[in-house]
């Protein structure tokens, strides 16, 4: 575990194996616990939004999608790397759910985006305990209604995959109302595949390193 700050954001690193220990922890809290996987792109809307900022800072377990940032924030080691390309948290949470056959709702902007959770997560392990699949879309982009319904179906975790932001907005808000032990928003990228480096993610890579080389060069000469 490790303290880092990317943009002014305030973030901890966990390694895969720090992270199944602090969610195995929250499955037996009794309270809704907050997991996101984060990238360049919602560090840099995070730094330009007070509102996502917080967001970020108060989820209780998060995860990079890529390397990138941790090479950006300076802590970045092979191993570490290495559990990051390999979705190793992810991977390893999945079967603890299919192995305790803990109850999960999966939950996207549309039923199809929903639908398309579903595969992907059942591609990455088998025997999921998915007791609904369904789109925010459903329930007319109501809070309450979607509450009502998360807590009607009592999953013991929430998957969400929706469009960046929205589902920062409504774990955080569902901490109040939810029976849910952890909510886990995922990328609207696809998470099975290792990452590989392609020109246009080591053009993204140089433009992210850049914008946080001049951030802090504007804070270090304040």
């Amino acid at each position: 575990m490790r303290r880092y700050s990317v943009l002014g954001i305030s973030l901890m690193d966990f390694s895969a194996r720090e992270g199944l220990r602090r969610a195995e922890h929250f499955l037996q809290t009794g309270a809704l616990n907050t997991t996101s996987y984060i990238n360049a792109q919602s560090l840099s809307m995070a730094s330009r939004d007070e509102q996502v900022k917080e967001y970020l800072e108060e989820t209780d377990l998060m995860f990079c999608l890529e390397p990138d940032i941790l090479e950006a924030a300076g802590i970045a080691s092979p191993g570490r790397v290495r559990e990051i390309e390999d979705r190793m948290f992810l991977r390893e949470f999945l079967k603890r759910l299919a192995r305790q056959h803990d109850k999960v709702y999966l939950l996207g902007d549309t039923g199809k985006q929903a639908q398309e959770l579903q595969e992907m997560l059942l591609n990455a392990q088998e025997n999921l305990n998915i007791v609904d699949v369904r789109g925010y879309e459903e329930f007319e982009y109501q809070p309450q209604r979607l509450m009502n319904a998360l807590n009607e179906a009592a999953p013991k975790v929430i998957f969400s995959r929706m469009t960046y932001p929205l589902d920062l907005e409504l774990m955080h808000s569902g901490r109040k109302f939810l029976n849910a032990e952890l909510w886990v928003a995922l990328p609207e990228t696809k998470l099975k595949e290792k990452v590989r480096t392609t020109f246009w993610r080591k053009v993204r890579k140089k433009i992210f390193q850049k914008k946080v080389n001049e951030y802090n060069l504007e804070k270090a000469e304040q």
